[in-house]
Order: structure tokens, then C-alpha cells, then sequence
């Protein structure tokens, strides 16, 4: 992904009312052949907007006090081998 590319795709999402949500990086998505030798500097090749629930001090899934499941909305940049899960 160019720098263009990734400016289009980040105006789009502000644009749709997401310039405020926080940026992560899904690392399990960033997996290349070489990096047993060294290759440590990955394209990105995805963008996308998940909610994803909040873990707690226990590794569990934090729950808010009226018991329903905790969560953000966030931005997600991620590599060639990123799968959008949902539910």
C-alpha cells in the first residue's frame, strides 16, 4: 500500500465519522516466508473498522455493571494474511 492509498482510505473512514477511533495493529496478520531470515519490515495490505471486546485483569472478557460485554470500535491496520472476523 502506497502512502496515497492508505491517505484515501483514512479520509474515507474520517469521513464516516471514525477520525477519532484508535488505531491498532493486528499482528498476527504481518507473516512473511523470510522473517526466519531477518525480514522484519511488512506491507500493509489491509484497513479495517472491528469491535472488539475488552479482556479483563484475568485474561477473561471484561463485562460492563449491567452485565452486557465490554468493547471498542476500532481502526485496524493489518497485513496479507488478516481474516475480518465477526460476531
Amino acid at each position: 500500500m502506497t502512502l496515497n492509498q492508505l491517505h484515501k482510505k483514512l479520509g474515507k473512514l474520517i469521513e464516516k465519522g471514525h477520525g477519532r477511533r484508535r488505531i491498532c495493529v493486528d499482528k498476527q496478520s504481518f507473516q512473511h516466508p523470510l522473517e526466519s531470515d531477518g525480514c522484519t519490515i511488512l506491507p500493509i495490505e489491509r484497513i479495517d473498522v472491528r469491535w472488539i471486546a475488552n479482556a479483563d485483569d484475568d485474561g477473561g472478557t471484561k463485562e460492563n455493571k449491567d452485565g452486557t460485554e465490554s468493547g471498542s470500535t476500532l481502526v485496524i491496520i493489518a497485513g496479507s494474511d488478516y481474516e475480518h472476523q465477526t460476531g
